[in-house]
């Protein structure tokens, strides 16, 4: 008994005929149903240039840079290339380089006042250069030492640490934010971080330390990254999470560290990075504009004021 059986036929697939799919203008064996937001022109995967509407190619991005009118746009792969770089990361990131610079020239500052010692900066060289030292604040109102304590550090160690830190994360944020925003956050979550140490921190401590502002820069960053975690490596803000989460944990088990520097910092610097942005609905890097001074006015005004109850308390 024999059985027939229909023949085989090769599948064939073909698009839908309502669906508008046209080839990439730079690789036209490439189908894609997506359009650059600027000019109309569609564009493949590789060519899609993420941007504050939609996506752009890069004709229109090259344009727009050469125009000078609109902030550069950062890609995927521009993001990969700073993750991953390594040392080639802080190539263009002057101001971080400018910061590091800074914090060393203080670290030789401090070696020379300690009669070189390095491993163990003396605590009378730190206060002389401006130690976070709660009496002085509040009672000689030497309001400058919390801004000044950012850039002191207990030893070579404490130094160089910070400073590494610095540089990986400032090397990749600078590029993101643009300078001038990047040193306003920095400065701003430093100076959180030693509000927060004045407000409520032992009396009697002396409190140095960049880590303030690398805090506020690592909060903002993963902030940013996680609200626009769509235009970068799935593994950035995985990775971004696993050391916010190890410093955490370091921080509130080394009895020797300020967690109140470190909480404060990353406060400070997540306010700010939120209202720079509007919470997410606008682009970091873009021009510093009035709205942009008033947002950091108002994280400002709210330090001011943590800093008058807590100088009116002490000497009450």
């Amino acid at each position: 008994m024999s059985s027939t059986r229909p023949p085989i036929e090769d599948l064939k697939l073909r698009m839908p005929d309502d669906m508008d799919v046209r080839h990439c203008y730079r690789h036209p064996d490439r189908e894609t149903g997506v359009s650059c937001s600027n000019c109309g022109r569609p564009i493949c995967h590789e060519c899609m240039i993420p941007a504050a509407v939609g996506f752009r190619c890069p004709d229109c991005v090259a344009q727009q840079r050469r125009r000078g009118n609109r902030a550069r746009v950062v890609t995927r792969s521009d993001m990969r290339r700073r993750w991953q770089g390594g040392v080639l990361m802080g190539a263009g990131a002057t101001v971080t380089r400018t910061l590091i610079a800074l914090n060393f020239f203080m670290f030789v500052v401090e070696v020379l006042l300690s009669h070189g010692q390095i491993s163990a900066i003396s605590t009378k060289a730190a206060l002389d250069l401006g130690g976070l030292f709660t009496p002085d604040i509040a009672i000689k109102h030497e309001y400058w030492r919390l801004l000044a304590a950012m850039f002191l550090h207990q030893g070579l160690f404490h130094v160089g640490i910070n400073m590494l830190s610095l540089y990986f994360i400032g090397s990749v944020f600078e590029e993101v934010a643009g300078r001038g925003k990047f040193l306003a956050l920095y400065l701003v979550s430093g100076l959180a971080g030693n509000v927060l140490v004045f407000a409520v921190a032992p009396v009697y401590s002396v409190t140095v330390g960049a880590s303030t502002a690398i805090f506020g820069i690592f909060g903002a960053l993963f902030v940013y990254v996680f609200r626009n975690r769509s235009a970068y490596p799935n593994q950035v803000l995985g990775q971004l999470a696993f050391w916010m989460t190890l410093n955490l944990v370091i921080t509130f088990t080394n009895a020797s560290i300020s967690w109140q520097g470190h909480i404060g910092g990353l406060i400070g610097g997540v306010a700010t990075v939120e209202l720079l942005t509007r919470f997410g609905r606008r682009p970091l890097r873009t021009p510093f504009v009035r709205n942009d001074v008033l947002a950091v006015l108002a994280v400002l005004a709210v330090l001011v004021v943590i800093v008058v109850w807590r100088t009116h308390s002490f000497v009450a």
